[in-house]
């Protein structure tokens, strides 16, 4: 019979917890009755806090149970089964039997890419670029913060609350999907909060024009741990994922005048590093940001997998998330409008599927802009570059 949940529909919770959660969570709620004891965001915020801390001590009490067992296997097990850690983006790209291990080859290596399996064959194929549906390190959780600061979509609950603490009337909600934490954001959140998610596209002023220099990520040795040995067939290294940085850049974006550029940025003297002028109008930012990962795309080899890592949000979700919907409608957005940008985002398809027809995946990660990305700083440079281009 499963556990119940400790808080039921009346919003009362038990007074007692096992072990060092039960002070953080009397203190929780007595802090939340004594503030407002009449306040219903309160007693929820409380009973939702101790109902993710209640999970957490689950957990940590199967983990120990586990440890208590005196198996003196080296390999990592959940419920008897063993794990596969799948590095598909590391120092030393391959499968791996303990998190230890998986560890040395990503703990420091810029945008490492990694999931664990209980199927070998699962793992070998994400390391190889394929789509995998049974990774069992995908969040399980995502906390939507529609009203907090800052607001935003959270897979750990740690950081979301502290997002929402000390926020009036804070607004948030924990689903299994994170479509429907996005969904939840447009209902409740303001225009911001929206467009920090991607929904308008971002429109931050562009940078002034700096000199265009190469620039390399920081790498470090790999450490000797050796993947599954090869006598396991099938396992072992695979060809590194390719790793490509893009962005947009448009002076006065959304005005009269306004030139755009693109860059796309391979690593250091790589002759596929591109710098252009986004052809064509309107000449914004978005379309330019775009257009990076289509040229990106088209110029990478079409059975490698690829990663395109971009600050660029809004693009992300146009060729993630909000394609099927809008294809499904005929391109039109759910007021009926025709969706913007559409040419570039279906030729980016386009290419993703006939990139996944050659056996080679296709992958986005979001990067902070304008931060310490070294990546990122060079496409934004070449990118910056290229609005200062002829038109074309």
């Amino acid at each position: 019979m499963s556990e119940p949940d400790p808080c039921s529909l009346s919003g009362r919770c038990p007074s007692f917890l096992d072990g060092d959660l039960k002070a953080p969570v009397a203190h929780s709620l007595a802090r939340s009755n004594s503030s407002s004891a009449s306040s219903s965001d309160s007693i929820n915020h409380a009973a939702f806090q101790y109902r993710e801390l209640f999970e957490m001590n689950k957990k940590r009490s199967a983990s120990a149970a586990g440890g208590a067992s005196g198996s003196s296997s080296k390999k990592r097990k959940v419920d008897g089964v063993q794990k596969y850690y799948a590095v598909r983006a590391g120092f030393q790209p391959g499968v791996y039997l303990t998190y230890p291990e998986c560890q040395q080859q990503t703990s420091g290596f810029r945008g490492a890419v990694f999931k664990s399996f209980v199927s070998k064959q699962d793992a070998l194929d994400f390391v190889a670029g394929k789509k995998v549906a049974s990774a069992i390190d995908e969040p399980d959780k995502f906390y939507a913060v529609a009203v907090g600061n800052p607001t935003g979509i959270y897979t750990d609950w740690t950081e979301a609350s502290e997002a929402i603490k000390g926020i009036k009337g804070p607004k948030y909600k924990r689903f299994a999907t994170r479509a429907e934490a996005v969904g939840y954001i447009k209902q409740f959140g303001n225009k911001e909060t929206i467009d920090a998610l991607g929904e308008e596209g971002r429109s931050h002023p562009a940078p002034e024009p700096e000199p265009v220099f190469e620039l390399q990520p920081e790498e470090r040795p790999a450490k000797k741990t050796k993947p599954v040995p090869d006598e396991v067939p099938g396992l072992g290294p695979v060809e590194d994922v390719l790793n490509i940085y893009t962005d947009g850049s448009s002076r006065a974006n959304g005005r009269a005048g306004a030139r755009a550029g693109l860059g796309v940025y391979f690593g250091t003297n790589d002759k596929r590093n591109l710098s252009e002028r986004l052809p064509g109008l309107p000449q914004t930012n978005q379309r330019a940001e775009l257009m990076a990962i289509l040229r990106a795309l088209q110029i990478a080899p079409l059975k490698q997998a690829v990663q395109i890592l971009t600050d660029s949000q809004y693009s992300i979700n146009c060729v993630t998330q909000w394609a099927r919907s809008w294809e499904s409608k005929g391109w039109k957005t759910a007021n009926g409008a025709e969706v913007k940008n559409q040419d570039i985002i279906r030729a980016v398809l386009a290419r993703k599927e006939e990139r996944e027809k050659a056996g080679a995946g296709t992958y986005f990660k979001w990067v902070k802009g304008h931060a310490t990305n070294r990546g990122n700083i060079a496409a934004d440079q070449l990118a910056v570059a290229g609005a200062d281009l002829s038109p074309v």
